[in-house]
């Protein structure tokens, strides 16, 4: 890369920055958090353009890198946050990301990504959700994605960040192969150890220019730090705090357990840091969250000598989660919102926020962290790593908190920002709060904790004081532990057939079983009160009902899938069936009703593709962009058709109504419809792209996929679907109606939500569109044979809508919990 520069409204992120990897070496970047290593990296894979520059790959000058056509000369990179898509199976992520000819062979696709996962020793189940998966095991996913490739060029951008001491030897052992094996690595790293331990040569970014490259042999650490902070460190960690007669006790743990760790006793003075250590995923997530309050705990917790219920520690701890950006910061505001939004109450003038106040505080709160942003106004996204854990440390401290608990609090922060965290953690233990860090990094502990308690399956195995405390020390209490595993309370069965079925639990299909088992039951219910509702006359008329609304439900199911929604479906089947009052009339020879509905397919393509269009290159949310066609569209029909008018043909409204027995045969045709595209959403491309852009667009971006491609086309798709309904509407009703269709909006939502997609892109079935669709109109249907009234009909259907929210929403918080115990289960 020559020259390269890019610019991000009008600040400088990169500046004629000039890289050369060589054939087979390791090339380490170094640089604080913000000094342009992860966009120079974006700029060599394709995600970023560059403003100005050249990248050149084996001799050939490429004018226009993208993630698809970087993947195609052998660039592979692993991200500091996995581009993952959380709604899809461990497989699906595999198969969306990579092409199809690394799952060649006769062993089959399962085979192959198995064999990918047990390179990086990842053992979790294939049809396992990614949401499921802790950030470690997420980081080796990206991981086998990688390596699976066999790529020309390497890329790992902070790859052991979350991972413990057993995954990063086996990850350097890999990265050692794949050189041997010819392949170019470059590794983003904080750590100066892994550098020397696996890189050749060193180039330094600083504020966006190259500050140097150097051999790794011929540069010591010393001049490392020099070129990466442009100022020499004295220290990283500050002055311990010496021990005096008169210590007392402001910090005690007697007996404390939860889920993942029990008998856990402990005490501090004030002025104490206490360090927890081991190997990843041996209770010590699950300690820090049952001491924030997050987890049910027994046991004592006492400061200053009073004791604490998981209440009290809910609303008066302050934590600092591993996940910065799962768990620690709402990415969509901005960092003065992040910074209050714990301590709004201490802001509260009479009964509102006084927003000076609030800035002044706030402003002091950031200032004394040396928080560099554009302005407390600006998207905390927008923020280098170190920036972002400094506003969690900020949201932390203005809540007034009587512990600090912090989870990995140095995980992607640069060294000079390291020696800014430590000083505010010893800080905030010198003016009495108890502090409790857990770190992977036995260096880190030994240079800040007072104390550090050793933790090896949910149980203390050593504690060590004052001069005890080394890394040699440390490693060798977690790593020669024989404990044996506690009971997990939350922990992960391990029978195959709960482990299968808790799989199905939170899959995509169990909506689509319950809605059928709903089916089932209220049909039978029904039948005990009127005898009538089996007859071939009823069963007709439902399954024709249910067709109609299944084909508009199903492509409304495309649009939420990509994590849209198309409010225009229902004018637009309206729109269709004036269309068709014009063409397919008795006496109108068979060309005329060709063309009426090649017209409606022209039509329906062109409103989806301005759907699309508006979305995708007008900006415009989803909700706006169909909403303006839902209004042209209805407006159009009424210039058409301003009053009903042009009767259908005869003939075409029988065939529409062609019945088997009391099967309709369009209501078999969208049985057989379902199938296929229930068929294409699982085990094509086409579906995994789709359910990808709507899972995160972003991480979609990252592995290649054509993000405003697909969002069209799937707006076009669910115009077609439109059609199918509409001429379902026009069999049915025979006359050109301005006003039909309308209804649909709402009911083809309702439908598809009650199927189970989500409303938030990424999961769902034509399976369970199609259900919904049919117990939709059966509630409908039960009203007339139960002898309610018409207002029934809305009720219900208010009903069906708001349960299938909640049962969403729950659905939602349950995953999230349980992916929150699985960090902590206990292998």
């Amino acid at each position: 890369m020559s020259d390269i520069s890019k610019n991000y409204s009008g600040v400088a992120a990169l500046t004629d920055v000039s890289v050369e990897i060589l054939p087979g070496e390791v090339h380490a970047i170094l640089g604080e958090n913000g000094a342009g290593k992860s966009t120079l990296m974006n700029v060599a894979t394709g995600t970023t353009k560059p403003d100005a520059g050249t990248i050149t790959v084996q001799g050939t000058v490429i004018p226009a890198l993208t993630p698809g056509l970087a993947t195609s000369l052998g660039i592979a990179i692993v991200h500091q946050h996995p581009a993952v898509l959380p709604d899809m199976t461990v497989l699906e992520n595999l198969q969306v990301a990579l092409p199809s000819s690394v799952f060649a062979g006769d062993q089959g696709a399962a085979a192959a990504a198995r064999a990918m996962l047990d390179g990086v020793d990842l053992d979790v189940h294939l049809n396992e959700r990614v949401e499921n998966l802790t950030v470690a095991q997420r980081h080796l996913l990206e991981i086998a994605k990688a390596l699976a490739v066999r790529p020309a060029l390497l890329i790992l951008d902070e790859p052991t960040a979350p991972l413990g001491g057993a995954a990063v030897d086996l990850l350097f052992r890999r990265v050692r192969d794949v050189v041997a094996a010819g392949t170019s690595v470059v590794y983003i790293t904080h750590r100066m150890a892994e550098v020397r331990e696996l890189a050749d040569r060193v180039t330094v970014l600083r504020d966006g220019r190259v500050r140097g490259t150097a051999q790794v042999a011929e540069i010591t650490d010393h001049e490392l730090l020099a070129m990466i902070v442009g100022r020499q460190l004295d220290s990283t960690f500050p002055p311990k705090r010496e021990s005096t007669p008169d210590d007392a006790v402001n910090f005690r743990l007697a007996g404390f357990g939860g889920p993942g760790f029990v008998d856990f006793s402990a005490e501090a003075v004030r002025g104490e840091i206490i360090g927890i250590a081991g190997v990843v995923g041996n209770g010590q997530s699950e300690l820090l969250r049952a001491l924030a309050g997050l987890e049910t705990f027994n046991g004592t917790v006492e400061i200053e000598g009073n004791a604490l219920t998981s209440r009290d520690l809910l609303h008066r701890a302050a934590y600092m989660p591993a996940d910065r950006h799962g768990e620690g910061l709402a990415m969509s505001l901005s960092v003065r919102e992040n910074a209050a939004i714990s301590a709004l109450k201490s802001f509260k003038r009479f009964l509102f926020v006084s927003r000076r106040t609030e800035l002044k505080t706030v402003g002091e709160s950031l200032r004394s962290l040396s928080v560099k942003a554009p302005s407390m106004d600006a998207a905390v996204s927008s923020l280098s790593g170190g920036n972002q854990q400094k506003v969690v440390i900020s949201r932390a401290l203005l809540s007034d908190p009587v512990l600090l608990i912090a989870d990995e609090p140095t995980q992607g922060v640069d060294v000079g920002a390291r020696a800014e965290i430590y000083a505010i953690l010893r800080e905030a233990s010198s003016r009495g709060i108890p502090v409790v860090i857990a770190s992977s990094d036995a260096k880190e502990l030994e240079g800040l904790c007072d104390q550090v308690i050793v933790m090896s399956r949910g149980q203390i195995v050593e504690t060590l004081r004052g001069d005890d405390i080394t890394e040699e020390r440390i490693v060798s209490a977690a790593v020669a532990a024989t404990t044996e595993a506690v009971s997990v309370v939350s922990g992960r069965a391990t029978a195959p057939r709960a482990s299968r079925f808790r799989r199905f639990i939170q899959g995509d299909y169990a909506p689509t079983a319950l809605v059928g088992a709903v089916i089932v039951i209220l049909g039978a219910y029904i039948l005990t009160q009127n005898p009538a509702y089996l007859s071939t006359f009823n069963v007709t008329n439902l399954l024709t009902a249910a067709t109609a609304l299944g084909f508009i439900a199903m492509g409304q199911n495309i649009a939420l899938l990509t994590g849209g929604i198309d409010l225009s479906v229902g004018p637009l089947a309206g729109f269709l069936v004036v269309v068709a009052s014009f063409f397919i009339n008795d006496g109108k020879p068979i060309g005329m009703v060709i063309l009426g509905l090649v017209l409606m397919i022209v039509v329906a393509a062109v409103v989806g593709l301005v759907n699309g269009a508006l979305i995708r290159f007008g900006k415009f949310t989803p909700i706006a962009a169909t909403l303006t066609l839902y209004i042209a569209l209805g407006g159009f029909a009424l210039l058409l058709r301003p009053e009903q008018g042009g009767y259908i043909s005869q003939g075409f409204q029988g065939f529409v109504n062609t019945t088997f027995g009391p099967i309709p045969l369009f209501f078999i045709v969208i049985v057989l419809l379902t199938a296929g595209m229930e068929f294409a959403l699982r085990k094509r491309r086409w579906g995994w792209r789709l359910r990808a852009v709507g899972s995160n667009e972003e991480s979609a971006r990252r592995i290649g996929i054509g993000i405003n491609r697909t969002v069209i086309l799937g707006y076009v798709a669910t115009a077609l679907f439109v059609v199918l309904g509409a001429v379902m509407l026009t069999g049915q009703y025979g006359i050109g109606d301005p006003s039909q269709g309308s209804a649909y909006t709402l009911t083809s939502i309702t439908a598809v939500v009650l199927g189970g997609t989500s409303l938030l892109g990424g999961r769902g079935t034509f399976v369970g569109t199609l259900l919904g669709s049919l117990l939709l109109q059966q509630v409908l249907n039960a009203t007339v044979f139960l002898g309610l009234g018409t207002v029934f009909q809305y009720f219900f259907q208010g009903i069906l809508i708001l349960a299938a929210a909640i049962l969403y929403t729950v659905g939602r918080f349950r995953r999230r919990k349980r992916a929150l115990e699985i960090e902590g289960e206990l292998g």
